[in-house]
């Protein structure tokens, strides 16, 4: 009888352990700053704020941890561990630059009032650039080569499809930020009163929210059908909240000042939620009556 060879991918083990210990220690520092910022005090609003250190350590912190727990889904390839160690360190300097700028009292974004700030910005700018192409990365990947029930391959694959679309959003809005700034406008703001960060947020985290949303169903032990049915449903309606935001942003309108696209967009994805919601209700409610669980609706 021949021998059995096991063969340990450690390269590959290293860099998700890695992975998520610089993606813990991200979301610990954003922690970290919440308790300064309530011993410091001041506006979470404005260039030069606590947010900054916050927001930016706690997003990047569960990002770094979902890309690598996204890579544990795939057929193992050895460029995917460098990719991800690459990753997580890239976010690790870039949110550490934005917590340096912070404690410096001084913006990190948009600012060239000094050699070493504009230098700084520029760093974040190529983290930026390489970090989006890693996701481009994974995401090509996760349409080749994922494992998993069909609830969790639409959440994984619909997740960083929007993961993407928030960082390719990102990069044009600081595009325009950047022309803004040269033409004397302000940086953070389109048209009258649209707000250019608004569409870069609401894609950014369905890639840990899509998965949640899988897992607690089947730890509901509603039946794949269901689960698969309900998160493509929440994942459109994501991907309409998304182009709700942009067409507020581009027209020149404040998140929540209202006009008619805005309003067929944000019907259409209340009518996304819906049908997965009246699925999910019904079949609690077979279990509450001992029924048969529901297979779809």
């Amino acid at each position: 009888m021949p021998a059995l060879r096991v063969q340990f991918e450690y390269p590959q083990d290293r860099a998700q352990r890695t992975a998520y210990v610089l993606g813990a220690a991200l979301v610990a520092s954003g922690v970290f700053h919440v308790f300064v910022w309530l011993l410091d005090g001041g506006s979470l609003a404005g260039a030069v704020s606590w947010r900054k250190p916050i927001l930016f350590g706690l997003s990047a912190g569960v990002t770094v941890l979902s890309m690598a727990w996204v890579k544990g889904q795939l057929r193992c390839r050895s460029i995917d561990a460098f990719l991800l160690t690459g990753f997580a360190v890239a976010l690790v300097v870039e949110v550490g630059l934005i917590t340096l700028q912070q404690w410096r009292g001084t913006a990190s974004h948009y600012n060239r009032s000094t050699p070493f700030d504009a230098n700084v910005l520029l760093v974040l700018e190529v983290l930026v650039i390489f970090a989006t192409c890693v996701i481009a990365w994974f995401t090509w990947r996760s349409f080749c080569a994922l494992r998993g029930a069909a609830d969790l391959v639409v959440a994984i694959r619909g997740g960083l499809v929007l993961l993407l679309l928030s960082c390719l959003i990102g990069m044009v809005i600081v595009a325009i930020g950047n022309r803004q700034q040269l033409l004397g406008l302000p940086v953070e703001q389109f048209g009258e009163r649209g707000v250019l960060k608004f569409p870069h947020g609401i894609p950014m985290h369905a890639i840990q929210a899509l998965p949640l949303l899988a897992w607690g169903l089947s730890r509901m032990g509603c039946d794949e059908t269901l689960r698969r049915q309900v998160v493509g449903r929440v994942l459109v309606a994501i991907g309409l909240l998304t182009l709700f935001s942009l067409i507020q942003t581009f027209s020149g309108r404040a998140r929540f000042e209202f006009w008619w696209p805005s309003w067929l967009v944000l019907l259409g994805a209340l009518l996304a939620l819906v049908a997965p919601s009246w699925g999910a209700l019904r079949w609690v409610a077979s279990r509450w009556t001992k029924a048969k669980p529901v297979r779809g609706w």
